[in-house]
């Protein structure tokens, strides 16, 4: 984890060193251990160092190439060392120093614009190329790493926060409304807009070139739709799952200190430990020192304490028990530091975990985020089943899950993938269900076309299954690139470089590729992963049906932030329904109280209105004086009151 910036005026002005600086320092939590800045006339490149790996000690970034003609600013760890470096010296291109950041930029060297194809792992960067006059700038496959930009045909502006763009004073702070629409109606589908109108993130697994000609996207990765992976037998998929787990967990081992590991005493984190504990004892990995944080929930049906007791039982591990605290008077702090949405309470109640690695010495965390991803299974195996005349597993599916779900949303969610698009269309039209949820304001809604935006999805592809095209659909959505960011954003406010093995595309390549019977099998979720990890986890943790939901985090955050009392004046009352809203707390209050897991679906809807109010109410401030007060007013005439005009046209 380090920050990044790149500026470049278009115009060939001269950039004035102070403001690159400034805006580099604005992120100077993500790299506490040093700052660096190349300028050269109207191009600037900035960074912000976290030393997290054995290299990174010998790293000084801008990192520039013997000519002088190339410069890079690098958040991110290369995975691949070994193979790259072969393959580089191959070519004949020998490295000077052995960093991630000369392993980089050799492969633009060797490879130019292709060169994200060869570099695994986690990374966002730009490339100043001197001899052809133009900045590259790459994002690794999911969006691990943030990279955000601006251009206004004057300046081209990027970095790894929102905050460093809305300091360069060209750039104006203004809503984009069409993606505030999105997040009020929890589906988040664009990966490339930010709440801000002007500013853009580059999508996972895209380049970016800025030159004479103009600006050039590109995507250099996908998931690979028509692999089907087939063996004859259980102990062959478990094999090759170990496989690719291991290197997955070893490469991410790389640490110049000790490193720490989430263990929620789930499935997934307690395969993560595992793994490393694996690697340790056979010294497959060096190991400078391993410790666990733990959430502890005493007392509460959401604590896992016997599941992560009994992990660190099996492996002898240190480890540390942390008490929630109360997370959500940070989340309008978060605000003002980033300038974005705030976490999601089941983020943010992980902050006290994260301050006590910290404290610990750890810069290095190992997570079992996208275990859920891409292993997971969820309501498409019924609809494969059906298409395939499976009749028997179909219906020991449905008895087995029915009283959980009830009839309606299996049947539901089993024939709608089945109906044509133009189906769902016209089923959406005579019930007036546009997919607009009602506490959105329905000028707002038509204003901004909510109802297109909701229904746009990625183009039609090949699917082999609808297992595989669930999938597929949730790693290019842009709810996948937003929380993949706010979990990043979350430990990098503590100086925590996050790594996650599940998402390791190698990994993500053979997921893509299983048959269901190996993600479900009867009962028992992600089969292929409890084959695979039958000597590396408890049998309680491995044949564990159970998972812990957090759904009472939220409830619990309404009204730490002032219950009712929070939707009584909404400013962004032009955007949703009051009435509405007022209505759907006071429902999920109600079932809340009552025990009600009814609840659980109205915090959701809630939370995205109460964190929309909140980001609008700190960044724009409409009522804490007559100035901001006369300038939202502005804002209201020139941009709202406008398009209601020209929606009616």
């Amino acid at each position: 984890m380090s920050g990044i910036l790149a500026l470049w005026n278009l115009d060939g002005q001269p950039i004035d060193p102070r403001l690159p600086q400034r805006l580099t320092d604005v992120v100077a939590h993500r790299g506490p251990d040093g700052a660096g800045l190349w300028v050269h006339g109207a191009v600037a490149l900035g960074h912000r160092m976290l030393y997290s790996t054995p290299e990174s000690l010998q790293e000084k970034q801008p990192f520039r190439d013997e000519t002088g003609n190339l410069c890079l600013t690098l958040d991110g760890r290369v995975d691949n060392r070994t193979e790259l470096r072969s393959a580089l010296e191959e070519k004949g291109l020998m490295l000077r120093t052995g960093t991630d950041a000369e392993l980089v930029l050799r492969a633009y060297d060797c490879w130019g614009e292709d060169c994200p194809k060869h570099i695994l792992g986690d990374f966002a960067f730009v490339i100043w190329d001197g001899r052809n006059r133009r900045l590259f700038c790459a994002r690794d496959h999911v969006g691990a790493k943030p990279f955000y930009y601006y251009a206004d045909g004057h300046r081209f502006l990027c970095g790894s926060e929102l905050r460093q763009l809305l300091e360069h004073p060209a750039v104006r702070r203004e809503p984009n409304e069409g993606m505030v629409g999105e997040y009020l109606a929890c589906s988040i589908t664009s990966q490339e807009e930010t709440l801000y109108r002007g500013i853009f993130r580059l999508p996972p697994a895209h380049t970016l070139t800025v030159g004479p000609d103009g600006f050039q996207k590109k995507q250099y990765w996908n998931l690979d739709l028509l692999r089907e992976i087939r063996y004859r037998t259980d102990d062959a998929y478990a094999e090759h799952f170990s496989h690719l787990f291991r290197e997955a967990v070893r490469c991410r081992l790389r640490s110049h200190g000790p490193i720490g590991a989430e263990l929620s005493g789930g499935l997934d984190s307690s395969s993560v430990v595992g793994m490393a504990q694996s690697l340790f004892r056979e010294s497959a990995a060096p190991d400078y020192g391993f410790e666990t944080f733990s959430l502890v929930f005493p007392g509460l049906d959401c604590d896992e304490s016997i599941y992560i007791d009994d992990v660190r039982r099996l492996w002898g591990i240190t480890s540390s028990s942390v008490p929630p605290d109360n997370p959500h008077a940070s989340a309008m702090q978060q605000i003002q530091q980033h300038m974005d949405f705030p976490d999601y309470p089941n983020y943010s109640m992980f902050d006290p975990l994260l301050v006590a690695a910290r404290d610990r010495g750890i810069r290095v965390s190992l997570t079992g985020l996208g275990g859920d991803d891409w292993l997971g299974g969820g309501f498409p195996p019924y609809t494969d089943l059906l298409r395939e005349g499976h009749w028997l597993t179909l219906l020991r599916e449905i008895r087995q899950d029915v009283g959980d779900l009830g009839f309606r949303s299996i049947f539901k969610q089993m024939l709608a993938p089945l109906l044509p698009r133009r189906i769902h269309h016209a089923y959406a039209w005579a019930f007036k269900r546009n997919g607009v949820p009602p506490w959105i304001d329905a000028g707002f809604a038509r204003r901004v076309h909510l109802a297109e935006r909701l229904r746009e999805r990625p183009g039609e592809r090949p699917f082999k299954s609808y297992v595989q095209q669930d999938r597929f659909l949730l790693y290019r959505s842009g709810e996948q690139v937003h929380s993949n960011e706010m979990a990043e954003r979350s430990s990098s406010r503590f100086g925590i470089e996050s790594r996650h093995p599940f998402n390791d595309r190698r990994f993500m390549e053979f997921a893509i590729a299983l048959p269901q019977e190996q993600r479900r099998r009867g009962a028992h979720m992600k089969f292929v992963l409890r084959q695979a990890m039958r000597d590396l986890l408890p049998e309680t943790v491995r044949q564990r049906l159970t998972k812990a939901e957090f759904s009472h985090t939220f409830a619990q955050a309404f009204e730490s932030l002032g219950g009712e009392r929070l939707f009584r004046r909404l400013a962004t009352a032009t955007w949703v329904n009051s009435e509405q809203t007022r209505g759907l707390h006071r429902q999920m209050a109600h079932l809340y109280s009552q025990n009600d897991p009814g609840y659980k679906a109205l915090t959701w809807p809630l939370w995205m209105i109460v964190g929309i109010e909140s980001w609008f109410t700190r960044i724009f401030n409409p009522s804490s004086s007559a100035t901001e007060s006369s300038s939202y007013r502005s804002y209201l005439q020139n941009h709202v009151m406008t398009r209601q005009s020209e929606s009616t046209l």
